[in-house]
């Protein structure tokens, strides 16, 4: 059994996804309805088109993965919505989107899930009989008739939703807090396209589809593109926490979500640090209760990390044990070290093992369906682990975000080196010029960057290194690629958003900022969320829950990291929550992701060289932005370290989902 038995009644089988482009929709039960879906539209300034609703009927039809149970369309005076359904509890008629409220004044297209729709329900003093449904969708139009915008601040979940009012003509698209859910927007003249995926988008005429080159440019170097650009012209991407109000007097954008960052820097009485660990647990426990609500089977993608492990226990603690699915690469060599994670995997998991060339052989796939490319390998395994479950689970738990939310990776390592430059800087030794050569980051040479180190305050360290949580391209490097000079600043992102909400605070507040909407936004979420729904399944994330966030965010640096480097003295929270629960090795584990597999390997076997550079070279679109392209991928196996193996990540996943547009164009 997957889920507990209170949660789980499962009335029939799973269906599987439907191709691309089927637009009907399957007979099911007709109960109530929980949905993770696509949304799509088009809105007018001036009224809608007559054609519009033909275009986003297009728009649904690239996103039948999104939503394979149900599809919907409304059209008001101003903007024409679509929505695509996935039902996660099952599907009642009165939870067909896009839905209206009970007066009629407001309509909603919804992605995402409210999880804590009850209580909202509750402070909106509605009873069952006041409703049509048990459909969170439904709550959500009561609080924003009842609240209008402020109904933001009372919903938990990921969402990204396109809602109407009729009344007063004015319609917003708003963006969950930390960007778990996607929305692509297109603003040309009077006209606002707006679509779950940039291939939905795209449907709509005029949507332009060149690469730009400036977002080029940070894609190479990141391996991301940071909101709110997009990794084409003109096209936009809603930051996390943001809304886009649509009326009479034209498109505006503001930030919703302020996320109230209060680091401090006392010390802090054992007392305390007990009281932080209850209120922890409190949140924890919360966050996987409202995570497990669903009427679909429910499974853990376990790691031998500590976020997923702690979990994987607290699940245990609630009584609600999850089927849990660990990956591994299968070999016919393993190392003593690969045998005994093995089995001892085996002991709490289900293995999702692949072969390395069963992992190149779906990498086209994985990456062809990517809401917008991203270039991290970590997308296979989870994609194959979700594709390979998904006949016993739709909902799949993670471990996303604990990193990010409770300053994990190598932030104590990091930020004490870094203090430690700006200290030791002043010394005319190459040991330490080398160092600062390597850990800081920017197109100046590095007696420049020295200077920018030693200048700064220590609070400013972070933006002075322009520090991020992986190495970025060199600046020289970048040159290669592009042939030519880069259009834009190098890392000018990184600088925007140090100069924005992260100037505030201690140095370990302002890395963790960055963190947020960078590493996290931009690559884990984007890359989470898609290779979930192209399996027609739905992944929940418990350490991104409202209430567990806001309180990570304010409690003192002694919590969370050490004033001393080491590879476990990050996340202290967790670790001491972790304390005669978990095994006291998984506290002391260095950071392992899924083991994917390396490209410097792949590319030292010839068969598997021919097909990457098959890949590499396999976008006409792709080989006319970066004439340095065949250069740089065919360079020996060996010189693909660091940066430049995340950069060939990055060619890989814009190549293989740029040519799955140009074949979707007929190109």
């Amino acid at each position: 059994m997957l889920t507990g038995p209170e949660r789980y009644r499962e009335k029939r089988p799973v269906q599987p996804p439907a191709a691309d482009g089927d637009l009907r929709s399957w007979p099911l039960p007709r109960r109530k309805v929980e949905t993770m879906c696509g949304v799509a539209g088009i809105w007018r300034r001036e009224g809608v088109a007559g054609d519009d609703q033909r275009i986003v009927g297009q728009m649904l039809a690239r996103m039948v993965r999104r939503g394979p149970d149900d599809h919907g369309l409304v059209a008001a005076r101003t903007i024409t919505l679509g929505h695509r359904r996935l039902a996660i509890i099952d599907l009642s008629s009165a939870g067909h989107q896009p839905m209206h409220s009970a007066s009629g004044r407001l309509t909603v297209a919804f992605n995402g899930e409210i999880y804590n729709h009850r209580e909202v329900r509750a402070e909106l003093g509605l009873g069952p009989r006041d409703l049509r449904s048990t459909s969170d969708t439904e709550i959500l139009l009561a609080a924003w008739e009842r609240w209008g915008e402020a109904a933001l601040d009372h919903l938990v979940g990921p969402f990204a939703f396109a809602l109407h009012d009729r009344e007063s003509d004015r319609s917003w698209l708003v963006r969950d807090r930390l960007g778990e859910k996607p929305l692509f927007f297109h603003a040309r003249g009077e006209r606002v396209a707006f679509a779950s995926t940039l291939a939905a988008l795209l449907e709509a005429p005029g949507v332009p589809r060149e690469l730009d080159p400036g977002a080029l440019e940070e894609y190479l170097t990141l391996r991301y593109v940071v909101a709110p650009r997009t990794i084409l012209r003109e096209v936009q991407k809603l930051p996390p926490g943001h809304l886009l109000a649509l009326d009479g007097h034209g498109v505006s954008i503001r930030r919703w979500w302020h996320p109230s960052q209060r680091m401090s820097l006392r010390r802090v009485s054992r007392r305390e640090q007990r009281e932080a660990v209850e209120r922890f647990d409190h949140l924890l426990a919360q966050a996987c209760r409202r995570c497990l609500v669903s009427d679909r089977p429910v499974a853990l993608l376990l790691s031998d990390g500590i976020d997923s492990q702690a979990l994987h226990h607290r699940l245990g603690e609630l009584g609600s044990p999850v089927r849990a699915l660990t990956f591994f690469p299968s070999t016919d060599r393993p190392t003593e070290e690969g045998r005994a994670f093995r089995e001892q995997a085996r002991r709490q998991a289900e293995l999702i093992e692949a072969r390395p060339e069963e992992i190149l052989e779906v990498l086209p796939e994985v990456f062809a369906g990517l809401s917008e490319p991203v270039g991290d390998g970590a997308s296979l395994p989870t994609w194959l682990m979700i594709r390979r479950a998904r006949q016993r689970a739709v909902v799949f738990l993670c471990g996303h975000g604990g990193d990010e939310v409770l300053a994990g990776y190598r932030l104590s390592q990091e930020r004490f080196r870094l203090a430690a430059l700006r200290r030791l800087g002043r010394w005319p030794l190459p040991v330490i010029d080398g160092v600062i050569d390597r850990y800081t980051y920017g197109p100046e040479a590095m007696e420049e960057r020295k200077r920018r180190l030693l200048r700064t305050t220590p609070a400013g360290v972070p933006a002075a290194a322009r520090y991020l949580i992986h190495r970025p391209l060199p600046v020289g490097e970048l040159r290669a690629l592009l042939g030519r000079d880069p259009s834009e600043p190098y890392l000018g992102a990184v600088e925007r958003l140090y100069a924005g909400p992260a100037a505030e605070g201690p140095d370990l507040q302002r890395m963790r900022s960055v963190l947020l909407e960078t590493f996290l936004a931009a690559n884990i979420l984007s890359f989470a969320d898609s290779v979930s729904m192209d399996s027609s399944a739905e992944l929940r994330l418990p350490y991104l829950d409202r209430d567990l966030v806001e309180y990570a965010l304010t409690v003192p640096r002694d919590l969370l990291i050490s004033r001393w480097p080491g590879h476990a003295n990050t996340k202290l929270l967790l670790r001491h929550w972790s304390a005669g629960r978990l095994d006291p090795e998984i506290t002391r584990r260095k950071k392992r992701t899924f083991n994917y597999g390396s490209l410097r390997v792949a590319l030292s076997r010839p068969a598997e060289r021919q097909r990457l550079l098959e890949l590499l070279e396999g976008s006409p679109t792709v080989a006319r932005a970066l004439p340095g392209l065949g250069a740089f991928v065919r360079h020996d196996p060996e010189f693909f370290h660091g940066p430049r193996e995340g950069t060939l990540w990055a060619l890989l996943a814009l190549c293989c989902w740029q040519r799955g547009l140009e074949r979707a164009a007929g190109r």
